[in-house]
């Protein structure tokens, strides 16, 4: 049961971040028991990542734990190539999920993985593009598979986090300390992170960072990385982005205090906690919201 590979492109750019969420490897829970639902259901507020609800069995000891389900012919330089697709075999295609917010109850539909290489099918997504969520505001989810539990989830979505971004110097240097500032919030924890978006094997000290703060402090000082110095010229100045996500409780509770399990954070890259349920009842896995806010700057070696 990993996260990984779903859309590095999200909070990177979210991936932010996004290491991702791999589908076919997080919800690998494998069981000796009658298995049960194991739900990832993720509301974003963040508007380069949509929301999204994934849905699984826990599969038993004996089962293969992808299944073989067809061929996609792929035409690349006028060249022909088959490419065998897969999917997990815990995958569950026939469930009913809804998101209720203020009475309102917004149905997500199944959409399946129609190429091997598109990691965010496979997923309950909102097709009818009604569900906009807010922060601040109390949702419900709602799960139905015959045969199963039903799973039922809850949470508060987070505030939206905002970076002052005259307060964050336009040339960031590996060589020197540089504070990133943001709107104080009432509290609660932020992954803040730095990404760089060129090559790194341009920079000597590798800039990316990434940090737990309190949101109620406002600011964070990067430090800076003793590296050995090289004998050639420094690189160009590259782009890097600086990004500060929010999350509500589940989230946090479930993968930056559940650092010490095996899995691997959709978002953060990091552990999560083990066959756990964080905001579901029924099942196992996690119900949660983010949001984030992200500014761009240039970084040098000098």
């Amino acid at each position: 049961m990993t996260f990984k590979k779903h859309i590095q492109s999200i909070f990177v750019a979210f991936i932010i971040i996004f290491n991702g969420c791999a589908e076919g490897e997080w919800e690998r829970l494998e069981v000796d028991y009658e298995p049960v639902l194991n739900v990832f259901g993720l509301i974003s507020l963040d508007p380069e990542v949509g929301s999204f609800v994934r849905v699984y069995r826990t599969t038993n000891l004996s089962e293969e734990s992808d299944i073989f389900v067809g061929v996609d012919t792929l035409v690349f330089d006028e060249e022909v190539y088959l490419d065998s697709i897969y999917e997990p075999a815990g995958l569950i295609k026939n469930a009913q999920v809804s998101i209720k917010a203020n009475g309102t109850s917004i149905p997500f539909n199944f959409v399946p993985k129609q190429y091997s290489w598109k990691y965010e099918k496979n997923v309950y997504l909102d097709t009818l593009g009604t569900f906009t969520p807010q922060p601040g505001t109390t949702y419900l989810l709602d799960i139905t598979v015959p045969g199963y539990d039903s799973v039922k989830g809850e949470l508060l979505t987070p505030e939206i986090p905002v970076l002052i971004d005259s307060l964050i110097q336009d040339t960031i240097s590996t060589k020197r300390s540089y504070n990133i500032v943001w709107h104080q919030l009432n509290g609660g924890k932020g992954h803040l992170s730095g990404r760089l978006g060129g090559w790194k094997t341009a920079f000597e000290c590798d800039p990316d960072f990434d940090r737990v703060v309190d949101l109620q402090e406002g600011t964070y000082t990067v430090p800076v990385r003793i590296c050995a110095e090289w004998q050639t010229e420094p690189g160009e100045p590259a782009p890097f982005i600086i990004r500060l996500m929010t999350m509500d409780e589940n989230y946090y509770e479930y993968f930056i205090k559940g650092e010490e399990g095996k899995y691997s954070n959709f978002l953060l890259g990091s552990g999560t906690t083990a066959g756990q349920s964080v905001g579901i009842e029924g099942g196992l896995g996690v119900f949660g919201a983010v949001a984030s806010s992200k500014v761009q700057r240039v970084i040098i070696q000098n």
